[in-house]
């Protein structure tokens, strides 16, 4: 049951759980196209996707804007009716909110350009997708400049779908021929709209919860003690909306639903042939659900509209949000909450928050779930001590920090209450690092995904950051020390010194926390080269209890077509952050095979390159990394294709990176073959540790065939 992430398609990211799990939704988020949202009948990842094309999808969602332009005299469209569409940006932000096993986030930042590509103002989109195939998502738009515009007349979110669908419903009414308006209210209390009818596509319903009001009151909590800091700021979206949340803010406000014959299309419209002009801004909410049919739907859509109020020991029910879809609940007491929900008719699955407010003290330890005393998965999610607020036009920094929220889902009972609980303990966490904080108006997020593993032994720094853009690990860091050991430590194949996309594994396309704690971290993510020609996969295990920073890896690569390259690399770590010699902590690599051992210093690293072939030196090799007080960096591998392929290794003269790798065989290498490997890392000792205790530990190591050290 593959996690929820982010592939990279080129034109789109794909948010998706799995690669190809039929129960699944998944979305696509057009890269050089406004960021317009499509929604997936199941998370298959496309293949490819032409550019100004769409990946495969149920529904399509984008903005739209009508207004008479004033923006430049002279030019075509001054004074003329124009239309705005989120697509006109070639260029919009894509910012990683969330990454883990119970949901998948991203805002998007875009302009709103007429076809002459001038500006008028801004939009925003807030998705989260569920595993269970719902989407939330929240826009906001702004028109600003008052000289661009003369009245706003139209503005409103598009949907179209599937012409495989041939059957409508706006709320009770099935749409026929013709097209069918509700004024949002009374006329249309139901809150949806349906497209269904297609034997080979899944139905898929677009509702809302409220059709206006401000959700500031239930959205922000300034905690009951001074000092009255916001647990988590007013959304973006609450924010940027300034009191006009809901599509009906306008008395011209409607949904309007029909049939086509390029496929059903519904619009939901905040404003129709209005007439203000000056600063125009509006928000709202869409859920879009992909169901196993009717039934399934139907039972969605009222879950979400008649959410629950469950019973709380140790925190606070604070509400239930649909901008998110979440039961948001309040951490009191600092060890454990106690979350019970009634029976529930619709056995819906629901999502709880339990959040911590920024007054609270951190907890660097394990986060244990359970739901009715049965082991659950938690994602953990950190703001990194700034908050939501979009009004900050400044570069802030962001700290890769211990736990801010848990999110846990599971599906409720008919037949009895559901209780969940959240409790820290001590141990170690995986914590994704959101960019919902710090996100500036100069947009400049979008740069980080990681995931930070923290233990209850690291105090100032976590223990080491899986970074989700490229398979790798960075500033791998002892416990109790500030500085890390290692600053990088790629963990996919790639080709030695490869200068293409092509010669690096590193396109991510699933990802996994196979154990999320306390005793244990267990990671896998596969990954791809472009066009698939070569695929990685990375198990990374991290005890919580051992004594020293542990990393235990497996890896594999299987060639899918072609490998060009002569090497297959799937070790090389960075101790360093820069080629400045005064930040070289470290003397010396010793390598150690059976029969066979090379000291390479790191201030001489020209004659590196080795490799030792033949039986004698066995299926193993083990190289420490000594001395500092940063600690010593001491790994063991094991070569199942000994002695077929051997070993390669070598330290680089520019950034004193430790290289190791295979040589195949056959160049190109065909499809079929099969690389694996597996080592074990530990961080050991200080500046006092000598070269020959590092001997006696390669020594003993190299006989018993596994890193011995105590």
């Amino acid at each position: 049951m593959a996690d929820g992430i982010f592939t990279d398609l080129r034109t789109h990211w794909f948010g998706h759980f799995g690669s190809g799990q039929q129960g699944h939704a998944g979305l696509g988020i057009a890269r050089h196209a406004g960021g317009v949202l499509t929604v997936a009948n199941d998370g298959q990842i496309p293949l490819t996707v032409s550019p100004g094309a769409d990946p495969p999808h149920l529904v399509r969602l984008g903005m739209r804007v009508k207004l008479h332009c004033l923006h430049t005299e002279g030019t075509a469209d001054h004074g003329q009716l124009v239309e705005l569409r989120q697509e006109n940006d070639p260029a919009p932000k894509c910012s990683f909110l969330e990454e883990g096993p119970v949901r998948v986030g991203m805002r998007v930042a875009f302009d709103l350009l007429d076809a002459e590509g001038h500006y008028h103002g801004d939009g925003r989109q807030d998705v989260w997708l569920y595993r269970e195939g719902d989407v939330h998502v929240t826009w906001s738009m702004h028109i600003m400049d008052e000289c661009a515009h003369g009245a706003v007349e139209s503005a409103w979110i598009e949907a179209t779908g599937d012409p495989e669908y041939t059957q409508v419903w706006i709320g009770d009414d099935s749409v026929e021929s013709t097209q069918v308006r509700r004024v949002f209210g009374e006329s249309l209390a139901a809150k949806s709209i349906v497209f269904s009818g297609a034997p080979s596509l899944k139905p898929v319903g677009l509702y809302w919860v409220r059709d206006e009001g401000h959700v500031w009151e239930v959205g922000s909590d300034h905690g009951p003690l001074p000092p009255f800091y916001a647990s988590r700021w007013p959304t973006g979206m609450q924010q940027w909306c300034w009191a006009n949340m809901g599509w009906a803010q306008h008395d011209t406000a409607a949904a309007t639903a029909c049939r086509t014959d390029d496929g059903p299309a519904a619009r939901f419209a905040w404003r129709e042939k209005a007439k203000e002009a000056g600063v125009i801004v509006h928000a709202a909410t869409l859920v879009v659900s992909v169901a196993a049919d009717e039934a399934d739907l139907a039972q969605r859509i009222a879950a979400t509209q008649r959410p629950l109020t469950p019973q709380v020991t140790g925190g606070t029910f604070r509400c239930y949000t649909e901008e998110d879809g979440i039961y948001e609940v309040g951490q009191a007491d600092p060890g454990k909450v106690s979350i019970e929900f009634p029976t529930d008719a619709l056995e819906r699955v629901v999502r709880v928050r339990h959040f911590r407010r920024k007054t609270q003290p951190r907890h660097r330890g394990g986060v244990v779930a359970r739901a009715d005393g049965a082991a659950i998965r938690p994602q953990l999610m950190s703001e990194g001590e700034l908050t939501d607020d979009i009004c900050v036009p400044m570069d802030m920094s962001h700290r890769n920090d211990s736990v801010d929220d848990v999110l846990v889902s599971h599906r409720l009972s008919a037949e009895q209450p559901t209780v969940l609980e959240i409790e820290r303990v001590a141990g170690a966490q995986a914590t994704y690092q959101s960019e919902i904080t710090g996100v500036d108006l100069q947009r400049r997020a979008g740069n980080r995904r990681d995931l930070a593993i923290w233990t209850s032994h690291n105090v100032e720094r976590p223990l080491l950051e899986v970074d989700l853009f490229s398979g790798a690990v960075h500033r791998l860091t002892g416990f109790q020390q500030s500085d890390p050991v290692i600053w990088e430590m790629p963990m996919a194949w790639f080709l030695s010194c490869g200068i293409s996309p092509l010669h690096y594994c590193n396109q991510i396309q699933e990802f996994d926390i196979l154990d999320a704690g306390p005793s244990r971290i267990e990671l896998y993510w596969r990954t791809i080269n472009p066009n698939g020609r070569a695929q990685s996969e990375t198990w990374l295990s991290i005890p919580s209890d051992h004594p020293r920073p542990r990393l235990e890896v497996r890896m594999r690569m299987e060639i899918l077509k072609q490998w060009d390259g002569n090497n297959v690399e799937f070790s090389d770590i960075f101790p360093y952050p820069s080629r400045l010699v005064e930040t070289w902590d470290h003397d010396a690599v010793v390598f150690m095979q059976q029969n066979s051992t090379t000291t390479i210093y790191t201030l001489r690293p020209d004659t590196s390159t080795h490799s030792s072939t033949g039986e004698e030196v066995g299926p193993h090799l083990f190289y420490g990394l000594f001395s500092s007080d940063l600690g010593n960096v001491l790994s063991f591998f094991r070569n199942p294709q000994h002695p077929k392929i051997p070993f390669h290794y070598s330290v680089c003269g520019n950034y004193i990176d430790v290289h190791v790798n295979f040589h195949p065989e056959q160049v190109p290498v065909p499809a079929g073959t099969v690389f694996d490997v597996d080592f074990v890392t530990e961080v050991y000792g200080d500046g006092h540790t000598s070269v020959d205790e590092i001997r006696s530990i390669g020594d003993n190591s190299l006989a018993a065939g596994k890193l011995v050290i105590d």
